[in-house]
């Protein structure tokens, strides 16, 4: 019981002393995994945003989804993630956040109930409503029916 709890003490302080961009991975990898499923498109999706998000090399972009997906399996909670992510982020920019989550959801051009309810909770969690989360998800929709016409 105690080494569970050294752990989870342990985990968080990992979370918390974590590169930026390595926090941003983990919380889109998580978003990709939350339906067992890490399917490829998902991979090929986590490492674009990256790219232009960061402006990355492709070498740069592989490392850093590697480490976010080592930090998203050592991490037991969401919350350990976003809360570092909102001391991180910038309240303007985590609309932006939403939508590349939504993004990494609907790559595999699946949505589970899982992705659903992992959607509404993060979106809470990075400090938006249901309203801009909406919002986000309706945005992805219509990019991809825009490179689907």
């Amino acid at each position: 019981m105690f080494k569970n709890l050294l752990n989870m003490i342990k985990n968080e302080t990992e979370v918390e002393g974590t590169d930026h961009r390595i926090l941003f991975a983990s919380l889109l990898v998580r978003a990709a995994r939350v339906d067992y499923d890490y399917a490829d498109a998902e991979k090929k999706q986590i490492n674009k945003i990256l790219k232009k998000k960061f402006n990355l090399t492709e070498t740069e972009v592989e490392k850093t989804r590697i480490e976010g997906e080592t930090l998203e399996s050592n991490t037991i909670d969401t919350v350990q993630i976003t809360r570092q992510i909102k001391r991180e982020i910038p309240f303007e920019y985590r609309k932006a956040l939403a939508e590349d989550l939504w993004s990494i959801v609907l790559a595999d051009d699946k949505r589970t109930d899982y992705e659903n309810s992992f959607m509404r909770t993060c979106i809470k969690l990075i400090g938006l409503s249901d309203v801009d989360g909406a919002k986000a998800r309706h945005a992805v929709l219509n990019k991809i029916d825009d490179k689907n016409e």
